[in-house]
């Protein structure tokens, strides 16, 4: 079933509905249309992030068991040869929160999936990069994680998806470009 044809049923309804028949019911002079569009995008990033960090904890051979790690080695990644940034450009390159890196990058490194050095260009940086074996790993399981994210959204055909891209792009870089 397609998002269009969920949203054209009468019995279809999530939470979201409900606090907003609550709310014209209450205050039927406030406009919380906001409210819908906010609460969809929270309710889905968490349910996102639930099953990408289960599907990290169930598959074995996984190099790690959370997104927010996960996330890093992504970064490193996509980057290409050497695989390589520093903190701050990995921080700017990952698509979730960069919050307790320093933490994140510790334990990459204990486990033996990225390298922490100097700087050849500048003493007072280091240079995250993955290992020979993170890559490795990473590229075993790169279309398999694709197949995964596409599977979440199996009820958009591509033009949908298409759409609702173009329309989060939007949003994300007038909201980046005003608050962050």
């Amino acid at each position: 079933m397609s998002a269009s044809d969920a949203s054209d049923s009468s019995d279809a309804a999530d939470a979201v509905d409900t606090a907003t028949r609550q709310w014209a019911a209450s205050c039927p002079r406030l406009d919380v249309s906001p409210g819908e569009v906010l609460a969809r995008i929270q309710r889905l990033g968490q349910l996102i992030e639930e099953a990408q960090n289960r599907r990290l904890r169930r598959r074995p051979g996984m190099l790690v068991s959370n997104l927010g790690d996960f996330d890093v080695l992504r970064a490193l990644r996509r980057v290409g040869p050497p695989y390589a940034l520093t903190p701050g450009r990995l921080r700017q390159a990952m698509l979730v929160s960069g919050a307790g890196l320093s933490g994140r990058l510790k334990r990459l490194e204990q486990e033996g999936w990225i390298t922490r050095t100097t700087s050849p260009e500048d003493g007072r940086s280091t240079i995250v990069r993955l290992t020979p074996e993170a890559v490795s790993d990473l590229d075993r399981d790169l279309e398999n994680h694709f197949a995964f994210e596409s599977d979440l959204l199996r009820s958009l055909s591509a033009d949908e998806r298409h759409r609702v891209a173009g329309d989060l792009r939007t949003l994300l870089l007038d909201l980046e470009a005003r608050i962050g």
